[in-house]
């Protein structure tokens, strides 16, 4: 399906790349806001306009609800962006809600599975291994102790 956009959206589509250059390059939230803002007034019902107009309300405004709302409103478009799951995931975060971010950050991979910006994200969180013992509560003694000398000994120690 093609969409026919006017010159007010064609506008609107500028700023926002604009915007995103901004914040990707220069790490300038409050201009690229700006643009986002501005991009939206033109153009209030584009997903990626408001997927990165949420993420700035979010990280440089501190309002994560608004921001959530606008970026849940790109994702429920249907329209695959895997930077739209990205932001999302980023605004979780700000709410301390790991889980939900996981789970943001896992939609998005399974659109783009070498999506950097959110391998990053991803590599950040850290994750448990699964118990020694998984009868035993995680906490248990065996496992606690089971779980320090197999890590000691793990790939993953090795490399640091």
């Amino acid at each position: 399906m093609v969409d026919i956009i006017g010159e007010q959206q064609q506008e609107a589509l500028a700023l926002c790349e604009r915007g995103i250059d901004l914040i990707e390059n220069n790490n300038d939230k409050e201009t690229a806001h700006k643009l986002f803002k501005q991009a939206y007034d033109f153009f209030p019902s584009n997903p990626k306009i408001n997927s990165w107009l949420g993420y700035t309300y979010g990280t440089y405004l501190d309002k994560v609800a608004l921001g959530l709302k606008h970026c849940k409103m790109a994702t429920d478009t249907g329209e695959p962006d895997a930077l739209f799951y990205r932001n999302l995931g980023k605004l979780y975060l700000l709410q301390k809600n790991k889980r939900s971010a996981i789970g943001a950050f896992a939609k998005g991979l399974q659109i783009e599975k070498t999506n950097s910006a959110i391998l990053k994200e991803w590599s950040v969180l850290g994750f448990r291994r699964k118990p020694f013992f998984n009868f035993l509560p995680r906490d248990n003694f065996l496992n606690k102790t089971i779980g320090k000398i197999t890590w000691k000994f793990s790939k993953h120690n090795k490399q640091r």
